[in-house]
């Protein structure tokens, strides 16, 4: 933040000086781990920690089955969720990781997430950051910590000083690779997940996207990396045999990661042609996409090979999906009412997002002159860098305060930021954001409308369309009201920084005693500006966080959408691989295809029903009967239990990447 220009300095100062009695080479275990500790909380003082239940369940089962399979069994793991939406994740010292929120958004799936704190484990468990030659060494990775996840001091560089920040040489982070590599396989998650992470990552670095900034700064590029990965012997297609390509292509399928199975036995067949266990499971994979003559052909072609058991199965799974398309193939729905639905919710779309366009600048606008006055600010800041706080001091005190002011600062910027921002434009060649998936989706929605004869697949969705296009609706609607919310907090903000200018112009003329501390009569001076400016601070950051929750319901909807559009209420076998997918990841199937059919419930329904549920620690049959008795949507109710809306958008997102993840897809450029 900012105000750590000084904070951070003078708190790594004393910790340092009053922990590191040794060489890096000499320092012991238990030293490391109270380094460890202590930096832990400057960190959790100066960032927001998510709380979300579900979403730390999530980290914690992935992250305790890789400490397991560690060699330090004297180090004592732990893992924190920072609220920032960049992609990144960090290790300190003596077992302490943090990973972004955004980095959490941005996996697609369990497997990816290993890789992820793998690969930060491996920094432990190799000790790259205590095996320097000296203390000083120490200090520039500690500094370098607090530079790299300091929002806004990384944003406005005031600790973007020569030696401040130390890189992790690309050796330690090849080794921290190789060791994520080795924690991955030893704990069942699949290798490929890392390679796939980089391939992700490459394909939003070619855009340059600014959530990636950090990453990329902290890390080697990603093709090095991919590189430096493809040699080994997890991972190199000269080292690796078909046989263990067939067992990772089954645990993906196991763990419901439908396309990215699909796309392995793909491969492993144009090798292998004869191979009866990956044409098999290809064709089950086939199946829960919706591929019915593809998987059809490969089940019947493989089926005998494989087992008796095999074949009854396939046979019976054929079948059922065969009868489910003829059911539906005697359907003649009068698709005039939903055209004209669809019409009308394109012209609605319309007017918001010119609604939209208006309210967007005039944001962006708010934002540029904030930043600028921020500027102003920060740099009348005293440095305090070679002040020592005594524990409880007055000084102690105000630099509480300060971080407290800091924190909310950047969540106040952030927030409001990344909702003004984030909900885009449709304004010709720069198209983007939330409003261009909303277009996107009314596109794909009106496609099979247009056709004589629609496919089963988009037979089975047309009962959905009116749900769905209230819920592109109310998407639009949240959009609308985020970029306002957005917008009133920053008109708080621009209070709280005249409160916070009042408050800087009088510490230059503070003075310290001969203890070092505040003088007793300067600091009443000062304490109810301080007070005045964490107030106001905060009452911004409360607004720019109000305005996220909008955004995150918004991108919830159109997730719940995607879902909906996958088709898989066409017939109870697909929907049962959707029920394997929910019972994988939150232990619980959800209502059974009778209920879907008779409650006139939808995919995404019960999706979010199943996430709201776990969440909240309630059973999705309650969620659905409750958002049924209220009136109201799942994405409302999950918002009136004060559920983290963007926990819902990124558990959604993983389940709708089952049946759709496609790297290479992405490493062509997103074609």
């Amino acid at each position: 933040m900012l105000f750590r220009r000084f904070v951070v300095i003078a708190l790594s100062v004393s910790m340092a000086s009053a922990t590191i009695p040794a060489p890096a080479s000499a320092l012991s275990t238990p030293t490391e781990i109270q380094i460890g500790k202590e930096y832990d909380k400057q960190i959790t003082d100066q960032s927001v920690i998510v709380t979300d239940p579900l979403l730390n369940q999530w980290v914690n089962e992935i992250s305790n089955k890789l400490w397991a399979q560690t060699a330090r069994k004297d180090i004592p793991y732990s893992i924190k969720i920072i609220d920032e939406s960049d992609i990144n994740a960090f290790s300190t010292l003596g077992g302490y990781i943090y990973i972004n929120e955004g980095t959490l958004d941005f996996v697609q799936s369990d497997d990816e997430l290993a890789g992820v704190i793998g690969h930060e484990t491996g920094h432990i468990e190799r000790r790259h950051a205590v095996t320097s030659n000296n203390k000083a060494s120490i200090l520039n990775v500690l500094f370098g910590v607090a530079a790299m996840f300091i929002p806004l001091v990384y944003r406005f560089g005031q600790l973007a000083q020569a030696g401040l920040q130390a890189r992790i040489s690309r050796d330690d982070e090849n080794e921290a690779d190789k060791y994520g590599l080795m924690l991955m396989a030893r704990s069942g998650y699949d290798p490929d997940a890392m390679h796939t992470f980089m391939a992700h990552l490459g394909a939003v670095e070619q855009e340059s996207h600014d959530a990636l900034s950090k990453y990329l700064a902290d890390h080697p590029g990603t093709p090095k990396r991919l590189a430096n990965l493809n040699g080994d012997p997890e991972l190199n297609p000269a080292l690796r045999t078909d046989d263990q390509r067939v067992a990772q292509g089954i645990h993906d399928f196991d763990t419901a990661r439908y396309n990215i199975a699909s796309m392995k036995f793909t491969d492993i067949l144009k090798r292998r042609p004869d191979d009866a266990t990956a044409r098999f499971q290809l064709g089950q994979a086939q199946l829960a996409l919706g591929q019915v003559s593809k998987g059809e052909q490969n089940l019947a072609a493989a089926a005998e090979q494989v087992s008796p058991q095999a074949k009854a199965l396939a046979d019976v799974r054929i079948k059922a999906l065969r009868d489910a398309e003829r059911r539906l193939d005697l359907l003649h729905p009068d698709l005039s009412p939903l055209r004209d639905q669809l019409a009308t919710a394109q012209t609605q779309q319309t007017q918001a997002a010119t609604a939209i366009a208006l309210r967007r600048q005039q944001g962006l606008d708010q934002l540029k002159s904030l930043r600028a006055r921020i500027q102003e600010i920060v740099y009348g800041i005293p440095d305090f860098s070679r002040v020592q706080p005594r524990k409880d001091s007055r000084l102690d005190t105000l630099l509480h305060n300060v971080n407290l002011m800091g924190k909310s600062l950047d969540v106040a910027t952030g927030k409001a930021s990344e909702t003004i921002s984030g909900v885009g434009s449709l304004e010709r060649n720069k198209e983007g954001g939330l409003l261009k998936e909303n277009s996107d989706i009314l596109v794909e929605l009106a496609a099979p409308l247009k056709l004589d004869n629609p496919p089963p697949q988009s037979l089975s969705t047309f009962p959905s369309y009116p749900k769905m296009l209230v819920s592109v609706g109310a998407a639009d609607a949240d959009m609308v009201r985020g970029v306002d919310a957005a917008r009133a907090s920053l008109a708080m903000l621009d209070v709280g920084l005249g409160d916070l200018n009042i408050f800087v112009n009088e510490l230059r003329h503070v003075g310290l005693d001969g203890s070092g501390d505040i003088a007793m009569a300067d600091y009443h001076r000062i304490e109810p500006l301080v007070t005045k400016a964490v107030d106001s601070l905060n009452k911004a950051a409360v607004g720019a966080t109000q305005a996220s929750q909008l955004y995150n319901m918004a991108r919830a909807r159109q997730l719940e959408t995607r879902i909906d559009m996958l088709g898989l209420q066409e017939s109870p076998d697909r929907y049962a691989t959707f029920q394997h997918a929910l019972d994988v990841r939150f232990h619980t199937k959800g209502p059974d295809y009778d209920q879907l059919a008779r409650e006139d419930l939808t995919p995404g329904d019960v999706a979010a029903a199943v996430i709201v549920g776990a969440d909240t620690n309630a059973a999705p049959q309650a969620v659905l009967a409750e958002a049924k008795a209220d009136g109201k949507t799942i994405v409302d109710l999950a918002n009136s239990r004060g559920m983290y809306a963007q926990a819902l958008e990124i558990f959604l997102g993983l389940v709708y990447l089952d049946y759709t993840d496609d790297p290479d897809k992405e490493a062509r450029g997103r074609t």
